[in-house]
């Protein structure tokens, strides 16, 4: 009897120590996340801020009596971009809270994705006047049922990304094919150092930041968005390994085509 109930107070304790262990590593994951979160929020409060120094330096400088108008042209430039670079910050806060809410919705309509990235790229050219922007993709139309204005963002993201982690005067190619019949394949690929392996579990993590890309303008929501939106479309996100330094770095994703 008593070696029957000091195997139950044994037990108990074992029981009572696996408790004990779960919430303490239930409140160290809450803590990271939290510090995260924190990290996060310091970070956005200071990329919000960087737009606004050059806005307020600008507007004041152009509303002054016979300013010249070279500078009038400037300051307006200026506050444009950062007015856009403001604009992208607020999106993609405002997509992060969609994503986390279950309120992210997609707009559905045919669209032909090889017009849609090289519209996309054309657009992109003013922006990265040292780099060498190329598209490969078929001559022939892919249609398919999809959120158009989703699908430049997603894309858009994977660009601004190669744009900024890439070296000036080296090409950026996105590249259109159709591995399958039933599937359509959009790669962005840059030249340059590629993502370490400890960080690569991570790059499509909210609140998460490489440690390359903490000098870099950003919100650091690019790829949890681009990943999400792809998703969304029943695709998947990947980033594809070359397995030698300095050949790059090629971001892809597959969707569902229409027949």
């Amino acid at each position: 009897m008593r070696a029957h109930r000091k195997q139950s107070q044994e037990e108990v304790v074992r029981a009572l120590q696996q408790q004990v262990d779960e919430l303490t590593r239930t409140n160290m994951l809450l803590q990271e996340e939290l510090a995260r979160k924190e990290q996060f929020t310091a970070m956005i409060a200071h990329e919000l801020r960087g737009p606004l120094a050059p806005i307020i330096n600008y507007a004041q400088m152009i509303a002054r009596p016979n300013c010249r108008r070279e500078t009038v042209e400037r300051g307006t430039a200026i506050i444009i971009s950062q007015a856009q670079r403001l604009k992208r910050l607020v999106n993609d806060l405002l997509d992060a809270s969609y994503l986390s809410t279950g309120q992210f919705k997609l707009l559905l309509a045919e669209c032909d994705i090889v017009a849609l990235i090289r519209e996309l790229v054309e657009q992109f050219r003013p922006l990265a006047p040292y780099h060498r922007l190329t598209v490969e993709a078929p001559e022939t139309p892919l249609v398919g049922r999809w959120d158009g204005e989703r699908l430049q963002q997603a894309v858009g993201n994977l660009l601004d990304n190669a744009i900024k982690y890439s070296d000036e005067h080296t090409t950026i190619t996105v590249r259109v094919s159709r591995p399958e019949e039933h599937l359509v394949r959009v790669s962005v690929h840059n030249v340059g150092r590629v993502i370490p392996a400890a960080e690569i579990n991570s790059i499509f993590r909210p609140y998460v930041r490489l440690q390359a890309a903490r000098s870099r303008q950003g919100s650091g929501l690019g790829l949890y968005i681009t990943k999400s939106i792809v998703e969304a479309h029943g695709g998947t996100l990947r980033l594809e390994r070359p397995g030698v330094e300095d050949q790059g770095t090629t971001f892809s994703f597959d969707l569902p085509l229409s027949s």
